[in-house]
């Protein structure tokens, strides 16, 4: 039996079991030994696996499709979210110390620190001391953000309203990194901060988001005094089921007054 080369639903047949190939993946294994063992491996998790290989080379297809998923991670560091989504979510924007995307990449620190003019803004619109700062960034896949924005934040705030956390309004960091949201909880003295952001694109999702969360971060915060919920997509942890965790998250770290390790 030859091997399966084409894009779309490729099946092929086993002694023991029909081989069912999820339609975006590719085998290039001809007749395997344990079929059944094969599709659960594959269809369990995005690595590539079974691919194949024509003498020491990838398969064209499988080069193909690095090069396409490569490609859409690119696409989603350099993208940027529409402002009419946030618009017509509610949502202010502000931005980091970085000017431009490229200045962005280059710099880290740079999405690290708000801008002067973000800082009066936040002042501007936020009361002082609420319960509750949250914010939303591009980070590395402004994709992720233009994807499950919607859906995530509307999700949040009805589970925030039940859970009685009147959260300040919430605004979008353009050019942002997560540690930023440190810099504005200090600044408006926020009990909680919940930071949601695009995550570093890989080769096989490119979509991400992450919810990070901090009780009181002083100057000397570090990544270990954060948490965090990751994988937020729909083939990870769907939108509306993060946006539930955050909020339990959330409620622990106001009621043990501190988060992380």
């Amino acid at each position: 039996m030859d091997a399966l080369g084409r894009e779309g639903a490729e099946r092929r047949v086993d002694s023991s079991a029909e081989l069912v190939i999820p339609p975006d993946r590719v085998v290039n294994l001809g007749t395997p030994l344990d079929g059944e063992a094969l599709r659960a491996l594959v269809s369990a998790q995005p690595a590539r696996i079974a691919v194949g290989r024509a003498g020491t080379r990838y398969r064209t297809n499988t080069l193909l499709r690095f090069r396409a998923d490569h490609a859409a991670a690119k696409d989603a560091v350099e993208s940027e979210v529409d402002p009419q989504l946030l618009t017509k979510l509610g949502i202010f924007e502000v931005t980091t110390r970085a000017t431009d995307k490229r200045h962005f990449l280059q710099r880290p620190d740079a999405g690290r620190a708000l801008s002067a003019e973000a800082r009066a803004e936040i002042l501007r619109r936020c009361p002082r001391g609420p319960r509750l700062l949250v914010m939303y960034g591009d980070g590395l896949s402004a994709a992720a953000i233009s994807a499950h924005l919607e859906t995530y934040h509307r999700a949040l705030v009805k589970e925030l309203a039940a859970a009685g956390i009147a959260p300040a309004s919430p605004f979008f960091i353009r050019r942002s990194r997560v540690k930023v949201m440190d810099e504005a909880a200090r600044l408006v003295d926020a009990e909680a901060a919940l930071f949601v952001c695009g995550e570093r694109p890989g080769l096989g999702y490119s979509d991400s988001l992450s919810a990070y969360y901090i009780y009181r971060p002083g100057e000397g915060a570090t990544d270990a005094n954060r948490e965090v919920i990751s994988n937020i997509n729909p083939r990870g942890v769907p939108p509306e089921r993060a946006a539930t965790a955050t909020v339990g998250a959330i409620q622990r770290i106001l009621a043990d007054r501190r988060s992380g390790i």
